[in-house]
């Protein structure tokens, strides 16, 4: 068993090794000026985030607006930049840490706001992994992240997010079903490096056209978001699982 301070890099890399999983991976590096270039040429949307850590902080999205103009975004603050180089100069010039360059997904969306997706995975000693909690985290207005505490976002139930996200492509019943099946498979795979775990905290994701994507896995993950629902049961299934 490896220790808790395992990068964002490692459990991609994990994942990855698993066909089916790697699919609902978006496309992920470290942070490079060559990496940086790269998405740039080739996502409409591009994320750069911290390789370790969590709660959304440091993370910055930038967008192709056309005619070489990239619109940057920090918090609930937009520059925008020109140039490929340009953009690299002013967002390394922004970040301290060890960063990623990940594929920028069209999140589905509440009354306009992106959300994604908690999915709590945990096991007994010995037993099947089990899908214990699944709740919608909404952005709060101007946010691109959907940290509840940073953005000002709130929690809703997943069906909830789904009914209101405008996501045609299939039914809330189907959507969820495939965002548990991946769930579980996800933490299977993850096993094979973590060996001892008991307990996984996926951010997952449905796009604008109902695409399942794995965003990352925690494997500390706060429970206390499901005690903003105004049902209690996920979060009394959560605890009663060893972590």
């Amino acid at each position: 068993m490896t220790g808790y301070n395992e990068s964002k890099l490692k459990k991609y890399a994990v994942l990855r090794r698993h066909a089916r999983l790697a699919r609902a991976l978006p496309h992920t590096r470290r942070f490079s000026k060559e990496a940086l270039r790269q998405f740039m040429k080739s996502y409409r949307k591009v994320i750069a985030k911290p390789a370790a850590g969590s709660g959304g902080a440091g993370v910055i999205l930038i967008s192709n607006l056309g005619g070489n103009r990239y619109r940057v975004h920090r918090g609930y603050r937009t520059r925008v930049v020109h140039g490929k180089a340009g953009t690299y100069r002013y967002i390394r010039k922004r970040i301290k840490s060890q960063y990623l360059v990940q594929r920028g997904i069209s999140l589905a969306r509440v009354s306009g706001r992106p959300f994604d997706i908690r999915v709590m995975v945990q096991r007994r000693s010995g037993s099947a992994w089990v899908v214990t909690g699944m709740l919608a985290k909404v952005a709060g207005p101007g946010y691109i992240i959907t940290n509840i505490k940073r953005s000002g976002g709130r929690v809703l139930p997943l069906r909830t997010a789904i009914l209101r996200s405008g996501i045609r492509s299939a039914s809330a019943d189907h959507l969820i079903a495939r965002l548990k099946e991946i769930a579980i498979a996800s933490a299977k795979q993850l096993t094979t490096y973590y060996a001892n775990q008991k307990v996984y905290g996926l951010d997952m994701a449905l796009d604008s056209s109902g695409r399942v994507w794995i965003i990352e896995a925690n494997l500390r993950p706060d429970i206390s978001l499901f005690l903003k629902l105004s049902d209690k049961s996920q979060y009394r299934r959560i605890r009663s699982y060893p972590r």
